[in-house]
């Protein structure tokens, strides 16, 4: 007998601010057939947290450095490998508390007009440093030139810093190089006469010369409509289904890679009615299919919020009426 197809749900934002919501709010949200579907679920730990980091180690990259995020994503930008070492340069909004800077979760949209207009008054800076800036999207900026080579460097995903606040998430290797260089880009952006945009985030650093081998292709497909689920195709060389539910999905042998982000900013933000409309959908077109074709026998199904734990579904028989019919919050925040 052919082994079932496997789907493995990947839905950062699921569970992270869940635990205070309910602390705070007493908040229970309406999910039945997530929690019928996680009922006596098996949770293994990850090495691993965040979006990016716990797709690269699920497909096999290696998770002793930096993920390679700009890499790929350079590739699907401009449709060429890029030839020198590279970041991700995202442009953001920084927020000054009390105590704290924090990374805004709503990322600025930019007009094509502005992003060229930034990048002709940040990349004349930035030559004295053998750096420049790059874009072909609006949202989506790289920084090229062999400092972001640097051995050592590690960054963190543009997704983990949502709402957090930054010192602890910046740039880590050559520190006094790397946070000189954010605040000059800072003072460069604090007059460029573009008002959405006050600094730009580095992450995802990747050399095209030292790059991980890619994992063994197979994998089964990446289904997602985002930029991440592109990117993890390209990277696994897996074929891309931009599916918005379930039942538009073709399930091969090997089973399927689900990438859903839309708790994501919603949970960083601390909007709870948002969140709640996105699990609602989450819950219609991916959660009750997905429960349905586990007890019907069709696929086995895992799920990570990308929080360092990944729960493997074994839903019990419904003639064991003994064991547990439905998770709860508490099992699984």
């Amino acid at each position: 007998m052919s082994a079932k197809p496997h789907l493995c749900f990947f839905i950062p934002g699921l569970f992270q601010s869940l635990k205070l919501w309910r602390k705070d709010f007493a908040f229970q949200p309406e999910a039945k057939h997530l929690l019928r579907l996680c009922a006596n679920a098996r949770m293994e730990a990850l090495p691993v947290i965040g979006l990016e980091h716990t797709l690269f180690q699920h497909s096999g990259f290696p998770i002793d450095g930096e993920t390679p995020f700009a890499y790929y994503r350079y590739w699907l930008d401009f449709g060429a490998p890029p030839e020198q070492p590279l970041l991700c340069a995202d442009p953001v909004w920084l927020q000054s508390g009390i105590d704290q800077v924090l990374l805004r979760p709503e990322l600025p949209q930019l007009t094509g007009q502005e992003m060229a207009a930034l990048l002709a008054l940040l990349n004349p800076h930035l030559e004295d440093d053998g750096l420049k800036l790059a874009a072909k999207h609006p949202q989506r900026w790289y920084l090229l030139g062999d400092r972001a080579g640097e051995a050592g460097l590690r960054t963190t995903p543009l997704s983990q810093a949502l709402g957090q606040g930054i010192f602890p998430l910046l740039p880590q290797g050559d520190k006094r190089y790397w946070h000189r260089l954010l605040n000059e880009i800072q003072m460069l952006l604090h007059s460029g006469g573009v008002p959405a945009v006050n600094a730009l985030w580095l992450w995802g650093a990747a050399n095209p010369a030292a790059l991980p081998s890619p994992p063994a292709a197979g994998q089964g497909d990446v289904v997602g409509q985002s930029m991440t689920a592109q990117i993890l195709a390209a990277a696994t060389r897996s074929r891309l289904q931009a599916a918005s539910r379930l039942a538009d999905c073709t399930l091969g042998s090997a089973g399927c890679r689900i990438v859903l982000e839309d708790l994501l900013v919603p949970a960083a933000g601390d909007d709870l009615q948002s969140w709640r409309q996105a699990l609602d959908a989450l819950e219609e077109n991916w959660f009750a299919p997905a429960l349905a074709g586990v007890r019907g026998g069709r696929f086995s199904v895992s799920l990570s919020a990308c929080d360092g734990r990944i729960f493997h579904c074994q839903p019990a028989p419904s003639w064991q009426f003994w064991r547990r019919q439905h998770a709860d919050w508490e099992q699984l925040t």
